[in-house]
């Protein structure tokens, strides 16, 4: 693989695992005051949930982007970030979350993921292709 591709993978890299940083505590804050089934109190809790979502989700990507379809992708990321938040509020002190609520807070940050592998998928394709 040439130097450029490397730089260009460790860009998008970085890129997404900072969007996460940023993205997934702010979506958690905004649901938390949002959906009553969401009640997250902890700081802790926000900084756990994002370190166990981020470089996971960072690692999904790069694991499932270049294997399967964007809709199978998100799906994937769906079902995949649902049962880490239902199990993590359930773990955590500090947050709580009913199954409604965590299907809820999924939702968002599939969202946010969708547009993240949407930039993903295009750039794998730009470098695929050429």
């Amino acid at each position: 693989m040439c130097p450029y591709l490397l730089k260009k993978k460790a860009v998008l890299f970085m890129q997404s695992l900072l969007i996460k940083i940023i993205g997934i505590p702010t979506l958690l804050i905004v649901a938390t005051f949002m959906f009553e089934s969401v009640k997250i109190t902890s700081p802790w809790a926000y900084l756990v949930i994002t370190a166990v979502l981020a470089p996971l989700g960072v690692l999904l990507e790069y694991a499932l982007i270049p294997r399967m379809t964007y809709s199978r992708t998100v799906a994937a990321d769906f079902i995949v970030t649902f049962f880490i938040v239902l199990l993590l509020c359930l773990a955590l002190p500090g947050a709580e979350v009913t199954i409604w609520g965590a299907f809820l807070v999924t939702l968002l940050l599939t969202g946010m993921e969708a547009l993240v592998h949407k930039h993903l998928v295009a750039d794998h394709r730009e470098h695929s292709y050429h």
